[in-house]
């Protein structure tokens, strides 16, 4: 760790550097910079095949604007930051910086046509808009997908693991420890469905949201119809009806998506915490390391606690963002801006809670005979299968009657016999009740976690 990493205010940007480096290729300073050129590049470009007020440019030329985001650098960053320094304003200073760079070059007579009509916001809106896009595309959803696998074979290792299920806190019915985390994987795939399909919004119509100045100067053309196309050629969602900024509902309803996931994913690993704590899931030991700077003998679930820690602090931050995002003073004021920069925390905090459950699915394994040794020191849970059999056979009072005989009590199996035997039933019907282990009162867990993970 070097001695930059050491003095970083953020365990993102320090201690955990190495886990969540690949957001600041989307959420930086630097990956801003980048994002607005590009849009700036495609937009010139987009006026030069769709409109006459730029001429066509020909091939390496595009190439050579494009060449301006594609090999970006940040020496070419540092540049940017100088003119901002002057100038006191980031979106005229990537423009200054184009000027720049394509001075002395074949397009030197198409300088007046960047950022030809737009305001800041129609560079930033897009930018952020692809940073939000290709973030889920390139990051997120495949670090989900992670997630989901490992989970699926931990479902599928004990899908069959017997185990006491509790509501309350306290012991309720059989249950599989496949099954339990089957609820905990069906939901993730549903939301990921969701996050997946969200579509995001940009928008290119000028400094209110009324395209003034294009169509001021060029009424000839269907400004709402060209920039829509602009728009849906970045691979973003067309919002004309916008003031300054784009109404950000879209990009929260991304936040919210991803708040349910992390909350999922709490719930997940709390679970996890307590079976941990059950002895029911067992921590794998590693050489060398310490659970404790006094307790020799501890392994600690740091892992689980630690995604625990960072789920909450980022859905902290989209939280906030929801909050915040969703209102702005008339056609805008700049409090949006300072907030988006730091989309990258909440995302920085997902990935490494992400990360630190993959970690913590490594270190950990199934405990069956744990599992299975406690369920079978709860015969009282066969309390609700025998008075569901007794109104079968037309017993009008077998709640009241169990009730009676196992509320508060524990049972061991031969208790259980015992009372199966004083019922009201036939021999044949009290054999059938005589289960051989609370393992076969299972239900259809199995079968539950086979359809989920088929």
């Amino acid at each position: 760790m070097d001695k930059y990493r050491l003095k970083a205010i953020s365990l993102l940007d320090g201690r955990n550097w190495d886990k969540v480096s690949v957001v600041s290729d989307y959420f930086s300073e630097f990956a801003l910079i980048k994002y607005r050129i590009r849009i700036e590049v495609e937009y010139l470009i987009f006026l030069s095949q769709n409109t006459k007020l730029v001429r066509k440019l020909s091939l390496p030329e595009q190439k050579l604007l494009r060449d301006l985001y594609l090999k970006f650098d940040e020496e070419e960053a540092l540049k940017v930051k100088a003119h901002e320094k002057k100038i006191n304003h980031d979106v005229k200073a990537v423009e200054y910086h184009l000027r720049d760079k394509l001075t002395k070059t074949s397009l030197e007579d198409v300088l007046p046509f960047i950022h030809f009509g737009l305001t800041s916001y129609d560079i930033n809106i897009p930018a952020y808009g692809l940073m939000l896009t290709e973030f889920r595309t390139n990051v997120l959803l495949p670090n989900a997908r992670k997630l989901l696998v490992t989970l699926r074979n931990f479902i599928l290792k004990t899908k069959e693991m017997s185990m006491l299920g509790r509501t309350h806190g306290q012991p309720a019915l059989p249950t599989t420890m496949g099954k339990e985390m089957t609820v905990f994987y069906k939901r993730l795939v549903n939301e990921l469905s969701i996050l997946k399909q969200l579509p995001i919004e940009g928008k290119l119509t000028g400094a209110v949201g009324n395209y003034n100045a294009l169509q001021f100067i060029a009424p000839q053309y269907n400004w709402i119809e060209l920039s829509t196309k602009f728009i849906q050629r970045l691979g973003l969602e067309p919002n004309i009806f916008t003031t300054q900024i784009v109404p950000y509902d879209s990009w929260l309803r991304v936040f919210d998506s991803l708040k349910r996931i992390n909350n999922i994913l709490i719930g997940l690993v709390q679970d996890i915490w307590w079976y941990i704590s059950m002895d029911y899931i067992l921590q794998k030991k590693k050489k060398g390391e310490v659970g404790s700077s006094t307790m020799s003998h501890k392994i600690n679930p740091i892992t689980f606690e630690n995604a625990e820690g960072n789920l909450g602090f980022a859905n902290a931050q989209f939280e906030f963002f929801v909050r915040k995002l969703s209102v702005s003073r008339l056609q805008r004021d700049l409090s949006d801006s300072t907030v988006k920069r730091d989309f990258g925390l909440a995302f920085g905090f997902t990935l490494l809670a992400w990360d630190s459950i993959l970690s913590g699915f490594s270190k950990i394994s199934p405990n069956p005979e744990k599992m299975k040794s406690d369920l079978d020191l709860h015969w009282e849970i066969f309390a609700e299968g025998i008075q569901t059999y007794l109104r079968m056979k037309g017993y009008g009072k077998a709640f009241e009657l169990l009730k009676e005989k196992t509320s508060g009590k524990t049972f061991t199996k031969g208790e259980m016999y015992a009372l199966i035997d004083s019922l009201p039933l036939t021999s044949s019907d009290k054999k059938k009740l005589k289960i051989k282990d609370m393992a076969s009162y299972v239900g259809l867990a199995v079968k539950i976690s086979e359809l989920a993970t088929k």
